[in-house]
């Protein structure tokens, strides 16, 4: 821990007390659960397995909005739809799809009233029509590329959602011109990180590159978005991004197959604010203790290490191909030199959250030999303990943990975005899941995708624009809790995000 770690945290000095206290905090707490399940029992069983949930099984519940039953909770929970792909948005504007990473910005007082904004990515890409650019033809809709590569468009973008008072309320464009902004992060200041997901050395027509930050804020009426990308936060397959406010630090993930580590982001100017982090800062990769490169896309469950931080002089630097030890492969010009200065290996890192000073990520990565179908580790930041907490070597018990998010109770929570082929792949799976992980690093079932509708059943439902059809392994993205964890906010990839609420009090979240 460096000297202003050190004087901004405040936290428990001395390495024995520090491993001790590794897990320590009411959200820190499920992992000192999983240390606590015993060692002995981590090693033997060597990877997590799928329990039944506290909140009981799932079966289809109908939306309080349309009254589709557009996706299997628990007993007692319910949920409202809202922001469907061709909704007309309260600026006359037409929802985009691709619904993926979204965040909690702001909570307020509006009168009486409690209101929360909602920040979501439309992971859209390219398109040969302009009028495609989410925000298309609004002055007042910032753009960062309105030119073309390769002959297309770059129409991925931002919507913000309001919801008051156990109700949504509306939902406005906010930013476009950018490439499949897939997850990203919520700042402490009222603002998200919108984060393009492309390794692309090329340059568009205007002569802009891709594959950087973007900062949203959540009303763009009083401040408008900053159209420049964050430059010294990389330029990768970006992911999640991901704020401790203890420092200031920022935590990101890049979706780069087998050339990706976990990245830390120091800014300049830590004390945060809108367009704070356009000062610059330090980009650094995770490095495992006197381990060069170590290869960690294939651990066991509660497996630890020990790690520090390599720098990254040029954040900017062109991708290539990078000779390692494992072959060669495509890597971002940021994780070329983490590499160098002996980063570690990770299969592709997605989803990102600090709770208590501990940073979880996700790693989907999905391979049958050997058997891999994700992981979720938790980085204790003040000893730097890098902890396996749910290792997935089955569909059934984890298919691709993308996005996740942990409660204000504690629980950590994760969206499954996977396919039908890996290991343990009978009985195959039908539908993706929202799971929960267990205190002993096991998980369990929350919610189930359920969308398979006909376009006359849409229609009837007043939603003619949305994707009809057997919907059912779309991923499940963003989900996020209302800072009382009263309500989950969580999005169907294809085109609609819901608003959950029941008897969270039942079990872990």
């Amino acid at each position: 821990m460096d000297q202003a770690d050190s004087g901004r945290r405040g936290l428990l000095k001395g390495g024995a007390a520090a491993v001790a206290a590794a897990f320590a905090g009411p959200i820190g707490a499920l992992a000192t659960r999983v240390a606590e399940a015993g060692t002995d029992h981590c090693i033997a069983a060597g990877a997590s397995a799928s329990l039944d949930s506290p909140y009981g099984a799932t079966s289809p519940v109908n939306d309080l909005t349309t009254g589709l039953p557009l996706i299997e909770l628990p007993a007692g929970f319910s949920y409202k739809s809202y922001g469907w792909k061709g909704d007309v948005m309260a600026d006359g504007l037409v929802t985009p799809g691709a619904h993926d990473g979204m965040g909690v910005v702001v909570q307020r007082r509006v009168g009486r009233s409690t209101e929360i904004i909602l920040v979501r990515n439309h992971e859209q890409s390219t398109s040969s029509n302009a009028a495609n650019m989410v925000g298309a033809g609004r002055a007042s809709v910032a753009q960062y590329d309105t030119g073309t590569t390769s002959g297309a468009y770059q129409i991925g973008g931002n919507t913000n959602l309001v919801w008051r008072d156990g109700d949504w309320v509306s939902s406005y464009a906010s930013f476009g011109g950018i490439y499949r902004p897939c997850a990203g992060g919520a700042s402490t200041w009222g603002s998200w990180l919108a984060n393009e997901e492309i390794r692309s050395n090329s340059v568009s027509s205007t002569g802009k590159k891709h594959g950087y930050v973007f900062e949203v804020p959540a009303d763009t009426s009083l401040n408008a978005a900053n159209v420049n990308p964050i430059v010294a936060m990389g330029r990768m397959a970006h992911e999640a991004s991901a704020i401790d406010p203890a420092t200031g630090y920022w935590y990101l993930t890049e979706d780069q197959g087998n050339a990706n580590t976990l990245y830390r982001f120091r800014p300049a100017n830590w004390a945060g604010g809108l367009n704070s982090l356009h000062a610059g800062g330090t980009l650094q990769g995770l490095r495992v203790r006197a381990v060069a490169n170590a290869d960690l896309r294939d651990p066991a469950l509660c497996q630890e290490y020990v790690c520090d931080w390599v720098d990254v002089a040029d954040p900017d630097l062109d991708g290539a191909t990078l000779a390692t030890r494992n072959g060669n492969v495509s890597a971002s010009g940021p994780y070329r030199q983490a590499y160098a200065g002996g980063a570690a290996i990770f299969g592709a890192t997605e989803g990102c959250w600090v709770a208590d000073g501990i940073v979880y990520f996700t790693d989907k990565q999905v391979t049958a030999n050997p058997a891999r179908a994700g992981r979720i580790w938790a980085l204790h930041l003040a000893s730097m303990t890098l902890k396996a907490i749910f290792v997935s070597n089955s569909l059934q018990v984890g298919n691709s943990p993308d996005n996740l998010c942990v409660s204000p109770r504690g629980g950590v929570l994760f969206c499954e975005d996977g396919g039908t082929s890996g290991p343990g792949s009978v009985p195959t799976p039908t539908a993706q899941h929202l799971r929960a992980v267990t205190p002993t690093g096991g998980s369990y079932v929350f919610a189930r995708n359920n969308y398979n509708f006909t376009r006359a059943q849409l229609a009837a439902a007043g939603k003619p624009g949305a994707p009809s059809g057997d919907q059912r392994m779309t991923e499940w993205a963003g989900c996020v809790f209302s800072p009382d964890g009263r309500v989950l906010f969580v999005n169907l990839y294809h085109g609609v995000t819901l608003a959950i609420t029941g008897p969270w009090t039942r079990g872990s979240l």
